[in-house]
């Protein structure tokens, strides 16, 4: 499989930034994933497709910064709709978040484990404000694991043991992190990929207001080849 970071902040965009939002790809590119779609995602999307190339879809949870630019997906859709309808795995709840997704072209699917062209789908339940989950892909041998948007949970360890890649919510720092904040630590990021025997670790969901490098520092105490997952990147798992 091959991931290609489209934006990596979280719970808004920094400077000439975007929020979460991945392409994961088969080694045949005949499978082709988004996984989050927030603000800034779109334009970096069609910098490499168009969404109407798209096999699916997965939204962890349905936070404006991970669903926002799903909105204004419906328009490039109606102007080249895909050839058949797009499938989004999204959480069913908040309901009112969730009907902004009806349209034509897009099949809504709940966040349960299913077949996606060569990709297998597994998720479980996220420990966050609204109903979310982590995921996690396995296709061409390779697995990789999505926390989305969560604080500790007892299900994440077993869930991502042995994964190539974990991509992580960094969303806070060693100071402000709380057992009842809405998001990991950077340093509990790298706890989690060291104590499940990951073969690599990204940070996303980087607050604009945190220094990235301070983050990646925490979370390299735990796990020493942690990255950041920078916009652009592309990972060959």
């Amino acid at each position: 499989m091959r991931l290609t970071i489209l934006g990596n902040n979280g719970p808004f965009p920094g400077a000439k930034g975007a929020c979460s939002g991945y392409l994961l790809e088969s080694d045949s590119r005949e499978t082709r994933l988004l996984i989050e779609c927030g603000s800034g995602v779109l334009g970096r999307l069609f910098s490499i497709l168009p969404p109407r190339d798209l096999t699916g879809i997965v939204l962890s949870h349905l936070h404006f910064d991970h669903m926002s630019d799903m909105l204004p997906m419906q328009y490039a859709l109606q102007k080249q709709p895909p050839l058949r309808n797009l499938p989004v795995f999204a959480p069913e709840s908040p309901a009112q978040t969730r009907a902004l997704l009806d349209c034509p072209w897009m099949d809504l699917l709940p966040a349960k484990d299913a077949v996606l062209g060569e990709m297998a789908l597994r998720f479980i339940p996220a420990i966050h404000p609204v109903e979310g989950v982590c995921l996690a892909v396995e296709c061409d041998g390779a697995r990789m694991v999505f926390t989305g948007d969560t604080n500790e949970n007892p299900l994440l360890e077993l869930f991502a043991d042995g994964a190539s890649l974990i991509l992580a919510d960094a969303g806070l720092n060693d100071h402000d992190w709380t057992p009842q904040a809405p998001h990991l630590s950077a340093a509990l990021c790298g706890k989690l990929a060291a104590s499940c025997r990951a073969k690599k670790l990204l940070l996303t969901h980087i607050n604009p207001l945190y220094d990235a490098e301070a983050l990646l520092a925490e979370a390299q105490r735990f796990f020493p080849g942690a990255e950041i997952a920078r916009p652009g990147a592309r990972y060959v798992l």
